[in-house]
């Protein structure tokens, strides 16, 4: 590539000129035409995503009309790739200096613009969550509760059987997760776990983990005073034999310590294939709203 990013690493606004509106100088020697700015504006205001990247905002559909207007009308690039690389150079962010954070006080006083903001302010956190995940299973090393194997051990272990019975991935990553929902509260653990893997699994698998103590209820039930058929009121749920299965197959058969087990790291791909979208099975926005 040539020097371009030198030239152009200094973006900035200009002087006012006779219309009452800036122009923008790259390096105070290429100047784009104000009807390039004013359409980059027009763009940035239909997208209302104030918190892209310029180059996070030249690739979605309303900023490719204004990196055309930027390619054609900007001097001293040898290339549309070239161009691009200039204009958008880590170290000067046009739109990462634009506002960040709402300020309203009530929820009934937000705007459209602040809602956007808001999202996009979480999809930026959602890239946390594969690293939210793997911490939460390794907070479970040493938390026993009364079991031989530890819970972090207890939960690998099942995953690791329903890897080596061919079960699909989302099994796996359901028999992976199952009972982190216990370093909050055991009692509510099934609804903190459903809860929160609500948006990156199928309903069924939503169901199984919401659900999975009353059909481990069969194997202990009548030690602890609950109805060793609660799993019955779900038999013609199309989850039912798949919760079965779960329950009787991996879950409960998972507290042998002397069972070969894989460690975490083996199901990390799969952590990443449910946990690391950006864009989840449901909405993220309105998993805010409706909070």
């Amino acid at each position: 590539m040539s020097n371009a990013n030198e030239k152009n690493k200094d973006i900035s606004l200009g002087e006012t000129n006779d219309t009452g509106s800036h122009d923008y100088f790259v390096d105070s020697t290429y100047k784009k035409e104000l009807q390039t700015l004013l359409l980059e504006k027009e763009c940035m205001e239909k997208s209302q995503r104030f918190g892209l990247s310029r180059r996070g905002f030249l690739t979605t559909s309303f900023g490719a009309v204004a990196a055309t207007s930027i390619f054609t009308q900007v001097s001293g690039f040898s290339s549309e790739a070239e161009a691009l690389d200039g204009f958008t150079p880590p170290s000067e962010d046009l739109y990462q200096s634009m506002a960040s954070a709402t300020n309203f006080t009530r929820l009934d006083q937000s705007t459209s613009a602040d809602w956007a903001i808001i999202e996009n302010a979480v999809r930026a956190q959602q890239e946390g969550v594969v690293d939210t995940i793997k911490n939460m299973i390794n907070a479970c090393r040493g938390y026993h509760l009364g079991f031989g194997p530890d819970q972090y051990t207890h939960m690998t272990q099942a995953a690791t059987r329903a890897k080596r019975d061919n079960a699909s991935d989302e099994m796996i990553l359901v028999c992976l997760v199952h009972d982190l929902g216990k370093v909050i509260s055991n009692l509510a653990h099934p609804d903190i776990i459903a809860g929160i893997v609500r948006p990156y699994v199928s309903d069924g698998s939503y169901y199984i983990l919401r659900h999975h103590m009353e059909y481990q209820w069969k194997h202990y039930g009548d030690y602890i005073f609950k109805p060793t058929n609660g799993r019955q009121r779900y038999v013609g749920e199309s989850w039912h034999d798949d919760a079965v299965r779960f329950s009787d197959v991996y879950d409960q058969k998972a507290f042998d310590g002397n069972y070969p087990t894989d460690p975490l790291e083996e199901f990390m791909p799969l952590v990443e294939q449910f946990f690391g979208t950006k864009n989840p099975r449901t909405n993220l926005t309105h998993q805010i709203c409706v909070g």
